[in-house]
């Protein structure tokens, strides 16, 4: 399992904080996400953007905030910058939900 480098810091702003606020979320759930400070492990792949010709990492991550709700995050990792972006965040859906249980549960 793929775990983000915890000893980054977020890259918060208006347009990022905006976007989450749309899905019902804050940027304390997707940090107890990253950090992986909820009930439950995170889950994350590391992907390669493939149409940007840096070397630009995004993860998906898998997890829980404090209250248990289950959260998919993506992020860019900029770790020469020390710091992560939330791209997007968002409640899991029902089928993603069982994939990640399923994973966690082993």
């Amino acid at each position: 399992m793929i775990k983000p480098d915890e000893n980054l810091v977020p890259d918060w702003d208006e347009d990022n904080i905006s976007h989450i606020a749309k899905h019902g979320l804050t940027p304390e759930q997707v940090e107890e996400v990253y950090y992986s400070e909820g009930p439950f492990p995170i889950l994350a792949v590391k992907e390669k953007k493939k149409y940007i010709k840096s070397a630009e990492y995004r993860y998906r991550l898998w997890g829980t905030h404090a209250s248990g709700t289950c959260i998919e995050v993506i992020v860019a990792s900029y770790p020469h910058y020390g710091v992560w972006r939330c791209v997007t965040a968002f409640p899991m859906s029902n089928t993603t939900q069982k994939a990640y249980f399923k994973r966690v549960r082993k």
